[in-house]
């Protein structure tokens, strides 16, 4: 047996084995695991590796204990397998969030929010970087926005910071805990806030910036509708604007429930998924550039918005043009389109 065949042998039993027996164990956690394992088994001699034993890796409990019982493998120090780069601001802003709650005097307050911005723009992380950085870079950067609101009391922002402790040592489960929490904290603080902004919105009405419609299939024929599309595309060519989806001409919010159970099987990734792709068909890919779509909970009902800007070129939809003028989508006429690209694009 060569060498590359009994690696890939061996790779495949480890990962064999986490399948069956780290089920319970957080998901990032695992990874991490993982990622120790291989580098101790690669830096070590081919004879050494048949010294470690898969099936007592259930008794570890720790990445800490788990790393003692084969550092003898590795050739550099455990901290080093992650961007110093990373860890020296992080540990910072994390000095920074136990003493927050000392602080009273907003001027103070902010002060202290403008520092911790100034350390988190300090972090270099390479798109390299494992997995786990990339979530801790997203969730610190939404907790102070978090920490910037002055609608948050005081008491929901000591609970945030007094969970960011627990991330100081990535090497236990339940640093992944906390991460978890933070995420779930944050995921609905950004959904209200998102909620809110939508909501002011919807409450301006259609306009030159705003379009509602309360299906992307039409409701008596049962079929698809391309209403949106060109809504969408009609936003692209002409300014930034909002394309609503679940939301009634009265502006009552209808939500998208009834569509998902009848086309998309309850699913809303598949419905996102299915639109984004349309749209991306449709457009040869150049939406992706220009348009973002959400999903936002308003008044117990979940509705779609799509976020559509400008694009830098004229973008046209089975062969014809669209615009927004005032509260309509228009075609624009052949004759026109010289004068609407002059007007658009010059």
């Amino acid at each position: 047996m060569d060498l590359n065949h009994y690696l890939a042998n061996k790779f495949k039993i480890f990962n064999e084995y986490l399948e069956r027996h780290w089920q319970d164990q957080p998901l990032k956690y695992k990874e991490i695991q993982t990622l120790l394992f291989f580098q101790a088994y690669t830096t070590i001699d081919l004879m050494a590796r048949t010294d470690i034993n898969c099936s007592h890796y259930s008794e570890y409990p720790t990445l800490s204990y788990y790393y003692q019982r084969i550092e003898k493998y590795i050739k550099i120090p455990a901290k080093e397998l992650f961007p110093a780069s990373f860890h020296r601001p992080y540990t910072q802003i994390l000095n920074e969030f136990k003493y927050f709650s000392f602080y009273q005097d907003p001027l103070h307050i902010q002060k202290k929010i403008d520092h911790i911005y100034d350390l988190f723009q300090k972090i270099a992380l390479p798109n390299s970087s494992h997995g786990i950085y990339h979530e801790i870079y997203a969730s610190l950067q939404h907790s102070i926005e978090f920490l910037h609101d002055p609608n948050i009391n005081i008491q929901q922002k000591n609970k945030l910071l007094y969970r960011w402790q627990d991330i100081d040592n990535l090497e236990s489960a339940s640093a992944y805990r906390s991460l978890a929490k933070i995420q779930h904290t944050l995921s609905q603080y950004q959904q209200q806030s998102l909620a809110e902004k939508y909501q002011r919105l919807i409450a301006q009405n259609e306009n030159n910036r705003i379009e509602f419609k309360q299906r992307t299939t039409d409701l008596l024929s049962n079929k698809k509708s391309d209403t949106w599309i060109k809504a969408c595309f009609a936003f692209m060519n002409t300014r930034k604007g909002y394309v609503f989806i679940g939301i009634a001409d009265d502006q009552s919010i209808i939500g998208i429930e009834q569509e998902l159970h009848e086309h998309f099987q309850g699913s809303l990734d598949l419905m996102k998924r299915g639109l984004l792709d349309k749209l991306a068909h449709e457009s040869q890919k150049r939406s992706n550039i220009y348009t973002t779509l959400e999903d936002i909970q308003i008044e117990g009902k979940t509705i779609l918005v799509f976020q559509c800007n400008k694009a830098d070129r004229p973008l046209y939809y089975k062969g014809e043009l669209y615009m927004r003028n005032n509260a309509q989508t228009i075609r624009v006429p052949p004759e026109l389109i010289a004068c609407f690209q002059q007007e658009y694009y010059c």
